[in-house]
C-alpha cells in the first residue's frame, strides 16, 4: 500500500514539473508511436549505413583456396604410395588494384603448391604467387595473375579505434564466400593469444569463423582496420571472441613484403618482463606508476652501448607510456634498423633518459608463428645465441644452441632444475639452434613423455629431463 502511494506522489511531482509529459501511460497511442518511430529510425539509419559500408568493402575481398602435398605417411588410402594434395580455404583482401596485390594471413597460404583466388561474383578463379611472407605477424603478400579490373580496400587508422565502436568482418567463413557480420571493438592490444610472435591485435565480436582469416575488418567510413585471424574457441566455431592483426602493423609489413619479400626487424638488446605486484613493492614503485622490468642486458647490443642497466624500468617509448612487454617488444621490432629511439627509465626511483639506436635482428631470432604457443606450453622462453653474444660468452662461432630468457617459476622444467641463462644445446638428442629445431625435436612428444634437455651453465655441462605438458 506504502509503495503504491509513494510512485504516485513521485509522479505527481514528475508532472508538475513537465508540463504533463511525463507518467501518461506507456501504452497509449501518442506515445507508443513516438517511441516506436524514433527507434525505427535509429535502426533503418544503422542498417543503411552497414549497407553502404558492406556494399563499399565487398568488392575487395577475395576467396582464397589452395593445394598443398600430403606427406607420404599422412596416406592412408590403400595401394597410393605417392603424395596427395589437401585444401585449403581462406580470405584476403586487394590492396593495390593496379599490381593485384592481396593481404592475407601467412598460415592462409603455408606450404601451399597451388593458390587460387575468387573475386566477388566471379565464378572464376585466378592463380596467385607469393610475394613475400612474415610467419611472426601472420600475414603474406600475394599477387593476382593476369586479374580483370579490380577495387582495393583503403588502409585506415587502427590507433584511432576506441573500445565499443561498430565494424564489420567481411570473409568467406565455411567457403561461404561474401559474408558479412557486424560487432565493436570489443578490446585493443591483445598479446599472449599464441597465434603469432608478433601480436597486437583488436578483439571483437563481430562474428569470424575458419575460412575468415585473411578477410577483412573495417570501421564505419569503410576503411581497413584489420585482418581477421583468430578465434578463441572450444567447438572450433564462434563464441563471440575475435581477433584481427591492426593496420597500424599491417602498414610497416606490408610494405617490406612487397618491397623486399621480408621483414627487416631491430633488436634493442634486453631481456624484459612484466611488472607484478610483488616486483612492484620489491623495486619500490608507487602504486600508480606504470612499466616493465629490464632483467637483463645483453653485453655488445645497442642497450648496452647506450646505458640501458639490469632493473631499470621502463616507462615510456617515443613519448608512448609502456605497460606491456609484448608492445614494447612489437614496437622496437618494427622500428627500422639505425633508427634512434627515445626510451625513458626509472632507476633507483629517478628518471633517466636513453636514446639507443637500433641495429638489425638476427634472421634467426626472428622466430615462426607457433613458437609462442610452444613456448607457453613447455613454460619458458629461448632465444638465438648472435655471433656477438657467443664472443661475450668464450663460445666458439660454431656453437649451436639457445639461451633460456624466461621459465614459469611452476612450470616442469622448472621443477627440474633448468633456470635462465641456461644454455639448451640438444633436445631429445638431437642439436637445436633454432625454435625450429625445438620444434621438430618434440614433434612426436605426447603429453607426459619425458623431454630430455642437454644445458650448458657456466660452462658446465648438465642433463635434464621433465614431463612434456598436455597443450594449452
Amino acid at each position: 500500500m506504502n509503495t503504491s502511494l509513494f510512485f504516485r506522489s513521485a509522479c505527481a511531482l514528475t508532472l508538475s514539473l513537465s508540463l504533463n509529459t511525463a507518467c501518461k501511460p506507456e501504452n497509449t497511442p501518442d506515445e507508443t508511436g513516438r517511441i516506436a518511430t524514433a527507434k525505427q529510425k535509429v535502426a533503418d539509419n544503422l542498417g543503411q549505413d552497414f549497407e553502404t559500408i558492406a556494399n563499399q568493402i565487398l568488392p575487395t575481398v577475395v576467396s582464397i583456396s589452395t593445394t598443398q602435398k600430403m606427406p607420404n605417411d599422412q596416406v592412408h588410402a590403400p595401394f597410393q604410395d605417392e603424395a596427395q594434395e589437401s585444401g585449403g580455404l581462406g580470405s584476403g583482401v586487394i590492396i593495390d588494384a593496379e599490381k593485384g596485390y592481396v593481404l592475407t594471413n601467412n598460415h592462409v597460404i603455408t606450404d601451399a603448391r597451388e593458390i587460387l583466388i575468387t573475386l566477388q561474383n566471379n565464378t572464376r578463379r585466378y592463380e596467385a604467387k607469393v610475394i613475400g611472407t612474415d610467419p611472426p605477424t601472420d600475414l603474406a603478400i600475394l599477387q593476382i595473375k593476369n586479374p580483370p579490373r579490380l577495387q582495393a580496400a583503403v588502409l585506415g587508422d587502427s590507433g584511432r579505434l576506441k573500445v565499443g565502436e561498430w565494424v564489420l568482418a567481411i570473409g568467406s567463413p565455411f567457403g561461404l564466400d561474401s559474408t558479412v557480420t557486424a560487432g565493436i571493438i570489443s578490446a585493443k592490444s591483445r598479446a599472449e593469444v599464441g597465434v603469432a610472435d608478433f601480436e597486437d591485435f583488436l578483439q571483437t565480436d563481430a562474428a569470424i569463423n575458419p575460412g575468415n582469416s585473411g578477410g577483412a575488418l573495417v570501421n564505419t567510413q569503410g576503411e581497413l582496420i584489420g585482418i581477421n585471424t583468430a578465434i578463441a574457441t572450444r567447438t572450433m566455431g564462434y563464441m563471440g571472441i575475435g581477433f584481427a592483426i591492426p593496420s597500424d602493423m599491417i602498414k610497416r609489413v606490408m610494405q617490406e613484403l612487397i618491397e623486399k619479400g621480408k621483414v627487416t626487424r631491430s633488436q634493442l638488446g634486453v631481456y624484459i618482463e612484466r611488472i607484478d605486484e610483488a616486483l612492484k613493492k620489491g623495486l619500490q614503485l608507487n602504486g600508480d606508476q606504470q612499466g616493465i622490468l629490464v632483467s637483463e642486458v645483453i653485453p655488445g647490443t645497442p642497450a648496452a652501448e647506450s646505458g640501458f642497466e639490469k632493473y631499470d624500468v621502463i616507462i615510456a617509448i617515443n613519448g608512448q607510456p609502456v605497460t606491456q612487454v609484448q608492445n614494447f617488444r612489437n614496437q622496437v621490432a618494427l622500428t627500422p634498423p639505425g633508427e634512434k629511439i627515445s626510451v625513458q627509465v626509472l632507476r633507483n626511483g629517478k628518471p633517466v633518459s636513453l636514446t639507443p639506436v637500433l641495429r638489425e635482428a638476427s634472421a634467426a631470432a626472428q622466430a615462426g608463428p607457433g613458437n609462442q604457443a610452444l613456448a607457453e606450453r613447455l613454460g619458458f622462453q629461448l632465444e638465438p645465441l648472435s655471433d656477438e653474444i657467443k664472443s661475450q660468452l668464450g663460445l666458439p662461432q660454431s656453437f649451436n644452441g639457445l639461451a633460456v630468457t624466461e621459465i614459469e617459476p611452476l612450470s616442469n622444467a622448472a621443477q627440474q632444475g633448468l633456470q635462465r641463462g641456461d644454455l639448451i644445446i640438444e633436445v631429445n638428442q638431437q642439436s637445436v639452434n633454432t625454435w625450429e629445431d625445438v620444434m621438430q625435436a618434440l614433434k612426436d612428444v605426447k603429453p607426459g613423455d619425458a623431454v630430455l634437455l642437454n644445458t650448458l651453465r657456466n660452462g658446465q655441462s648438465q642433463i635434464m629431463a621433465f614431463k612434456m605438458p598436455p597443450p594449452q
